[in-house]
């Protein structure tokens, strides 16, 4: 009785600790690039039920190592909630997970466990700058593997960055492939594969070092199917094939490629039966303590909790002034507001916001203009790196991104990151700042370890950030451009100090 009450408030208070949590985590798993997620738990619990009998025949609890496990966990909660950073969050969900079978089995049961936690620390969605970082080169080299396909086959195409040419239709490949939903789902196909086919050691890390590399070679195969359909077939079937059928058909042929490889490897190597502790399942080792110990843990979880709401009813949000009274003229320029509708401020996320295009009377000049305000920055609504959002579609590639230091001639007292990007026939130049209780910062992750330590010792996590673009006319040197945005934010900085509280 006391095993199954310790269980259920266990349960419970891990429940009540991430409840806000879940729903940003689920809204993750409904997007296209984390929808295997959701075959994640399952799988995992049938993969711990199939290796049952690898359990020792007496299981004593390993509480050193479960509140070691427990703490790190609550650490990296309170981080991600201080930095906005739900994946770190995400993450201390899964080490609760692995405490309590610390709790209940010890670590002489990880020979059983250690493949089913692996198997589950996929449900985790990788952070955002993951995305950024692995998944645009992806792009590119599966762009580019496609072209080499086509022109193999003789079908004439053009690629400039991510936008594949084919005379009748051009594929944007940053809007439509996104290498980051075939990689992820892959390399957990690779280790089922590796763990139900193949026994030996060296075998299952073959097949999972070929996941990667079959993840992009089938989709620059789906590219390249879809150029072959537009030319010799019809442009509304390439369309329909791209958008509606090519991601079932090209996994599965990723998991006839990996089911081979695995197969081969056996053929080659051999199978070794796996030894096992002992054939009789739910064979138990003495209970003692191991109620107390989940007991123990239920308050621990209790504690973060009330910490958490603590941190949450101590919060200052201070006054400042609504953008809406911004004024409109600023030196040479004139702006226009502009208003986005209700799904583009849910990406934002932002309490208060200004986006606008400033034309220049004299130089003829359009500068756009968005600043995101949040009055307190959690995860799923902070001021991120706005490199993916220009990337993310109209076919953009990243040309160069640098910090540009404090030019005081020019009158910009501050330090900027600047960001070109480029496209066949356009290019545009972007500056960027993070403007964050009296701070100016470029530097992301500098960005969120000042808001986890704000968070602590001023109780203050509002913020915002900055961003002007300007469209580099044809044979304007980016150092002109450069100069043109610095006379603009002369004057724009200034006005923004009532509006973005010091």
């Amino acid at each position: 009785m006391a095993a199954v009450l310790s269980f259920i408030s266990v349960v419970a208070a891990w429940v009540a600790l991430y409840w806000d949590s879940f729903p940003p985590l689920l809204r993750r798993w409904n997007t296209d690039d984390y929808s295997y997620c959701w075959l994640v738990v399952p799988l995992a619990i049938y993969v711990a039920w199939q290796r049952k009998d690898l359990l020792p025949k007496v299981l004593t609890p390993s509480s050193g190592s479960g509140y070691l496990v427990l703490l790190l966990g609550g650490l990296l909660f309170f981080l991600g909630k201080a930095a906005a950073v739900d994946a770190l969050v995400f993450v201390s969900m899964w080490l609760c997970v692995v405490a309590l079978v610390l709790f209940v089995y010890g670590w002489r049961s990880m020979k059983a466990f250690f493949f089913p936690l692996l198997v589950l620390a996929f449900a985790v969605p990788p952070p955002p700058f993951i995305n950024r970082t692995l998944t645009f080169e992806l792009r590119l080299i599966s762009s580019d593997i496609s072209v080499r396909i086509m022109q193999f086959i003789d079908i004439p195409v053009f690629r400039e960055g991510n936008v594949i040419d084919l005379g009748v239709i051009q594929l944007h490949v940053v809007d439509a492939c996104s290498g980051l939903r075939y990689v992820f789902p892959t390399i957990l196909l690779g280790i089922l594969m590796g763990y139900w086919f193949n026994s030996r050691t060296w075998q299952r890390v073959l097949v999972i070092l070929s996941t990667v590399p079959t993840a992009i070679f089938t989709n620059a195969l789906r590219i390249a199917i879809v150029g072959y359909l537009a030319r010799n077939v019809s442009v509304e079937t390439a369309e329909s094939f791209f958008h509606d059928a090519s991601g079932i058909v090209i996994y599965l042929l990723s998991i006839v490629v990996l089911a081979t490889w695995s197969l081969l490897l056996n053929l080659l190597g051999g199978r070794k039966a796996e030894q096992r502790a002992d054939s009789r399942p739910g064979y138990y080792g003495p209970p003692t303590g191991r109620a107390l110990h989940i007991f123990i843990m239920a308050a621990v979880l209790g504690l973060f909790f009330a910490g958490n709401q603590y941190l949450l009813t101590g919060r200052v949000v201070p006054e400042r002034i609504s953008f809406d009274h911004f004024p409109l003229q600023i030196g040479d320029y004139s702006g226009k507001r502009e208003y986005y509708d209700e799904n583009v401020l849910r990406s934002l996320g932002s309490d208060d916001y200004l986006a606008g295009v400033f034309s220049g009377k004299q130089s003829g000049r359009d500068i756009l203009v968005l600043v995101t305000y949040y009055d307190y920055q959690e995860p799923q609504r902070a001021a991120h790196n706005p490199v993916s959002c220009l990337l993310g579609g109209g076919g953009w590639s990243l040309a160069s991104s640098r910090d540009l230091p404090a030019d005081p001639q020019s009158g910009r007292p501050f330090k900027v990151r600047r960001l070109l990007l480029d496209k066949p026939g356009q290019r545009l130049l972007a500056f960027y700042w993070f403007q964050q209780r009296g701070r100016v910062i470029t530097d992301e992750y500098m960005n969120k370890v000042y808001l986890a330590v704000d968070s602590v010792t001023r109780q203050r996590t509002d913020g915002s950030l900055v961003r002007v673009e300007l469209l580099l006319e044809d044979g304007e040197s980016v150092e002109h451009g450069q100069k043109v945005l610095d006379n603009f934010i002369k004057n724009f900085s200034t006005r923004l100090k009532p509006y973005i509280p010091e």
